[in-house]
């Protein structure tokens, strides 16, 4: 496998220009698992807001509303991703900008962003907000993905040029979004680029002494925050203080366990009834386990199951290490969101307010998601590309 392919040189429009007339056929089993989401998503973010919808806005459709918008903005950025050349989208001249805007509004949103919950992260767009760590998210992996497959061995096993840099790569997110702050960002990030850098070759001794550093970094950042003490003490017991802190993991437990196995019905949930907060938003798979019961959920996490294994086989059969590495990146974004957001639903986890893909209400998380899709697809458009050739020789 090479380590890097690059796009010719050419102009920037003239190589985006070439990008979409490449003909390759699109991934059909992963857009359909993308779609098939995307529907599932929509039909119960209509059941899960439909109260909270007509008590705060007058209009129980609301949310769906805005989330089909968002799915349809979604899906048209999906498209245009997966045609451009995800070299060009790695290259200086378009990832350079990306982290300098994408700095730039986490820093907008910490110090005249809306707050919520002591929390300053969304910037108002019109009717709708913006969250920048969501496109951070997607342009680290990007960044991480670049700089890993073009390291050399000896840089990879050195550790200045290997986990020092990308530690003050990771630093570079981690600032805006401390003083946000938005701690679950910095896990997400923090992860799935530590991942992207031992699959890309980096030396995995010297991160045995920098886990425990870095775990303790993230503790003291906890305990700083008042907030963020109360939910950690509220999760090991949330029974304890049912009408306070722990009220959103019990009633969600009272969700999954009232489901059964086939559950109550779709729109038929109780918990909805503004019992759990935003029960489209982070806490919508409690919804759907009450709804839909047991089988309910399997069939969500039998999804999300086919599509990382669709992601991973496309990304072991990349091109060049770049897209490997891109591939795998998104895949493993994926992944830990969803064992964030099942642990914190099922109370094995802190509340932290971190989506499920496809499924929570929230336009940022759902665009982003679908155009992190779209350089899965774009990989695949190479690999398959890449094939042709080869049967052509």
């Amino acid at each position: 496998m090479k380590s890097n392919t690059r796009p010719k040189d050419k102009g920037l429009l003239s190589q985006i220009i070439s990008s979409f007339k490449d003909k390759s056929k699109m991934d059909m089993e992963l857009l359909i698992i993308i779609l098939l989401m995307t529907l599932f998503g929509l039909i119960m973010v209509a059941s899960a807001s439909s109260i909270t919808g007509l008590y705060r806005h007058g209009d129980s459709l609301h949310f769906l509303k805005t989330q089909a918008i968002v799915a349809v903005l979604g899906f048209i950025a999906m498209l245009i991703v997966s045609k451009i050349d995800y070299h060009i989208i790695a290259s200086r001249q378009v990832l350079n900008p990306a982290i300098a805007i994408t700095c730039g509004l986490m820093l907008f949103a910490a110090f005249a962003g809306q707050e919520i919950n002591g929390a300053r992260r969304w910037i108002g767009v019109g009717g709708f907000t913006f969250q920048p760590s969501e496109l951070a998210k997607i342009v680290w992996i990007v960044w991480f993905g670049k700089v890993c497959a073009s390291q050399k061995p000896k840089e990879l096993l050195n550790f200045k040029t290997s986990w020092v840099r990308y530690g003050i790569m990771l630093l570079v997110a981690v600032v805006p979004l401390i003083m946000q702050p938005h701690k679950s960002a910095i896990l997400l990030i923090g992860t799935v680029c530590v991942i992207i850098a031992m699959i890309g070759g980096a030396n995995l001794k010297p991160l045995l002494l920098l886990i425990p550093v870095a775990a303790l970094a993230f503790l003291a950042l906890i305990f700083t925050s008042e907030y963020s003490v109360a939910r950690l003490t509220s999760f090991m017991d949330p029974f304890q203080d049912m009408e306070g802190s722990g009220w959103q993991a019990v009633q969600s437990l009272y969700a999954i366990g009232s489901g059964g196995l086939f559950g109550k019905g779709l729109g038929k949930s109780v918990q909805k009834a503004l019992y759990i907060p935003e029960p489209q938003n982070d806490f919508i798979f409690s919804i759907i386990c009450e709804e839909l019961g047991f089988i309910g959920g399997m069939l969500v996490l039998a999804l999300f199951l086919l599509l990382i294994v669709r992601c991973v086989k496309i990304s072991l059969e990349a091109p060049d290490k770049l897209g490997a590495l891109i591939g795998i990146g998104v895949a493993v974004l994926i992944t830990v969101q969803v064992i964030i957001n099942i642990a914190v639903v099922t109370a094995m986890m802190p509340v932290t307010g971190m989506p499920l893909p496809f499924f929570s209400a929230g336009g940022t998380s759902l665009l982003f998601t679908m155009a992190s899709m779209g350089l899965v697809l774009n990989i695949s458009r190479k690999g398959k590309h890449k094939k042709l050739n080869e049967n052509k020789k």
